[in-house]
């Protein structure tokens, strides 16, 4: 058997609110945008946690795609 070393994508992820924009320059490596979805949904998580973040979203970007999807944090209020 012949083992083939595939690149594992780099995905960015961007902090995007009406008074401020965070973009994420270093990116993460994960192997596919479902592990991708799931970071995302774990910073923004965070994020409602903080009483200083009062709207916005995560911003999915990968090197290959540009932007794949975002998590809003009005998503995951309850």
């Amino acid at each position: 058997m012949i083992w083939r070393w595939l690149p594992v994508p780099l995905f960015y992820f961007h902090f995007v609110a009406a008074d401020a924009t965070l973009l994420d320059e270093d990116g993460i490596r994960f192997a596919d945008s479902n592990a991708a979805m799931a970071h995302a949904r774990d910073l923004m998580t965070e994020l409602v946690r903080s009483p200083q973040t009062q709207d916005g979203a995560i911003v999915v970007e990968n090197e290959d795609d540009g932007e794949l999807f975002e998590v809003p944090r009005s998503n995951l209020l309850s």
